[in-house]
């Protein structure tokens, strides 16, 4: 998954999601490649993404910035479509 983040917060993210066993890395200085190698599919890695990022977002109140991170990459969808069965 890919993280969009400011680049004063790059770096501060960055280590946070280290610490929470996660495998981070740049890719460049505002976006952020992440993955949860304890998750236990893609569905629970997105869940524990979104959490440590809301933690990450709630442990900023002081800063001066609005501090916002947002996931780019959009999860896939489970659903088919039924109109194409073929008989």
């Amino acid at each position: 998954m890919r993280i969009k983040v400011p680049p004063e917060a790059f770096e501060e993210l960055l280590q946070f999601l280290r610490r929470a066993d996660c495998q981070a890395e740049a890719e460049d200085d505002s976006t952020v490649v992440v993955q949860v190698p304890a998750a236990l599919g893609e569905e629970q890695a997105r869940m524990e993404v979104d959490l440590y990022l809301k933690a990450w977002q709630a442990s900023h109140p002081d800063m001066r910035l609005d501090v916002e991170a947002h996931l780019l990459d959009l999860p896939r969808s489970r659903v088919t479509d039924e109109g194409s069965t073929t008989d």
